[in-house]
């Protein structure tokens, strides 16, 4: 084949091929034969039908374009090796002439990222303070998993446990019914993190023996699509009212909830803990600062269907993200005041964005030969199967699949990248562990070998995890193992925050597991036998 290239605007190429009249013979002929085969020609057994009877009786065209439906993946496949090209994204075939076969390709290539001097940021890192106070809320939060709950004589108040039965309808129908069931009364702050209605404060003053039938209006966007938009009854029969009693902060707590023998001991241990995490967390943090003076100093190319095709698949993402909460996309705009083209618009802007720091953070890792190991990918993804409560087989399950197994190495990828920055940035580091002052680093055009898709690199937002409810933390973490979806070319799609959808429908993503950890494993030697959390009634 003679292949020729011309370059076009926005990496892109359009690639020209030429086919030896031999090959396009061949082609032909075989393409004959296939019709042959499923038509029965006259005077023919099926599949022997001379090609020039084959022609006659369908005309030319008929037979060129069977030959480029059986030939054109494989020839495509033959042109890109042959040139050396690696798309990144879908290319587009936009003509072929015959006699002899000629055929246009339009190819999106890498995209290029030329980088500025980013080992000359430099920022100031603050001092870290442990407080007692915090030593403090650590330590409540062990007298919270160690609590019991005991049946008092009096009215219900906020902070409360109900034993009691439910029944749910929507009207008369039934949609679930619980002979018994524990109901926390949450703080109101706790129902409008999780977007539900406010189940505690119809229950303030309850008491034993009470039968209540209650009407909540559920928000239209609420995961269990039979209660969404919708209001809907509760009958309910109290059995009894609990209060929580918690243990003394003495050594007898430190044993229960460690495998220290006094308290003194814990609390060293979780000041070291949250020095740790708290300083993890502000190298993730400077990491972001010095990528987003690099992303604005830098000056990053890329093909339009790249940037499409992102689009496409994030709109997507969110469509399947709302169809969980029983409403469709526009009616979640019809919701929110906003026209599909301004949804798109802010897609598409937010997707540029992540897409700059995606390409910029992949080039710097692969410049300065920051590398994920396998054994990297193991331990994380043991810590999810621990944390999500999956256990070993949720784990292996994520290492069977390539798509997830590519997700943790590009979450880890980035989360070594933004640190490395971190340090270069406030002197710790010059890129080969040393320290001290970093060399000056010439100006660098580089096009990457593969596009580097980074899971959890985009936004604040997604580094500040809240980390009070272990229970959902555990649940968002779970979340994020195995939602992703891959995009086009096989890896993975950005993610991150991409519209307001993201802001109504789900919790904080859990990307920093370390980070997470800060207030939900201050101790790291938890006894073996300790219980889980129990969880509130969520209807």
């Amino acid at each position: 084949m003679k292949i020729t290239t011309e370059k076009l605007e926005r990496c892109e190429v359009l690639m020209t091929v030429e086919v030896e009249p031999q090959k396009e013979q061949k082609m032909l002929q075989k393409a004959a034969k296939k019709i042959a085969r499923q038509v029965k020609i006259p005077g023919f057994r099926p599949g022997k039908a001379p090609y020039n009877v084959v022609v006659r009786r369908f005309g030319s065209e008929a037979v060129q374009k069977e030959a480029m439906e059986q030939s054109i993946e494989k020839l495509l496949q033959d042109v890109l090796e042959e040139s050396d090209v690696k798309p990144a994204a879908q290319v587009q075939l936009e003509s072929i002439d015959w006699t002899p076969l000629t055929i246009k390709l339009k190819i999106p290539v890498q995209p290029i990222v030329t980088l500025n001097d980013y080992r000359a940021i430099r920022l100031d890192a603050e001092e870290l303070e442990i407080t007692e106070d915090d030593i403090k809320e650590s330590l409540e939060r062990f007298q919270e998993q160690t609590a019991t709950w005991n049946p008092v004589e009096r009215l219900a108040e906020e902070g409360d446990i109900l034993s009691m039965s439910l029944v749910t309808k929507d009207g008369e129908k039934v949609l679930e019914e619980h002979e018994s069931v524990e109901h926390s009364l949450n703080p109101p702050q706790v129902n409008e993190k999780h977007n539900h209605p406010d189940f505690t404060a119809p229950f303030l003053g309850a008491n034993a023996g009470d039968k209540l039938n209650l009407t909540f209006a559920y928000p239209e966007i609420f995961e269990k699509k039979e209660y969404a938009g919708k209001d809907i009854s509760w009958d309910v029969e109290i059995f009894s009212v609990k209060e929580k009693e918690v243990d003394p902060l003495d050594d007898d707590l430190a044993k229960s909830v460690s495998d220290f023998d006094t308290l003194d001991e814990l609390k060293a241990n979780i000041k070291e803990n949250l020095q740790e995490s708290r300083k993890h967390q502000q190298n993730a943090d400077l990491g972001r600062q010095a990528l987003d003076q690099i992303v604005e100093n830098s000056q990053i190319e890329w093909p339009q269907s790249f940037e499409d095709e992102r689009v496409e698949a994030e709109v997507k993402r969110q469509e399947r993200q709302l169809e969980q909460y029983g409403i469709n996309l526009d009616n979640y705009l019809s919701m929110e005041k906003k026209t599909k083209e301004d949804f798109l618009d802010e897609t598409r802007q937010s997707m540029i964005e992540q897409i700059k720091r995606a390409l910029v953070l992949g080039e710097i890792a692969e410049l300065e030969n920051i590398s994920v190991s396998e054994s990297d990918i193991l331990t994380q993804a043991k810590m999810i199967g621990d944390l999500s409560g999956g256990g070993d087989q949720f784990w292996r399950n994520i290492l069977a699949s390539d798509e997830q197994r590519q997700m943790l190495a590009n979450e880890l990828l980035a989360d070594k990248t933004l640190r490395w920055l971190a340090l270069v940035a406030t002197g710790v580091a010059d890129g080969a562990g040393g320290v001290g002052g970093v060399p000056p680093l010439p100006s660098l055009r580089h096009t990457p070998s593969k596009i580097p898709e980074m899971q959890g690199i985009i936004g604040e937002d997604q580094e500040t995890a809240e980390s009070d409810e272990v229970a959902t933390d555990k649940a968002d973490l779970a979340e994020v193992s195995s939602n992703e979806e891959p995009s086009a070319d096989g890896t993975l799609i950005i993610e991150g925050d991409a519209s307001e959808i993201n802001k109504e429908v789900e919790d904080d993503v859990k990307t920093d597991v370390a980070a997470d950890n800060e207030h939900a494993e201050d101790v790291t030697q938890p006894k073996e036998d300790e219980e889980p959390e129990e969880e509130s009634l969520q209807v």
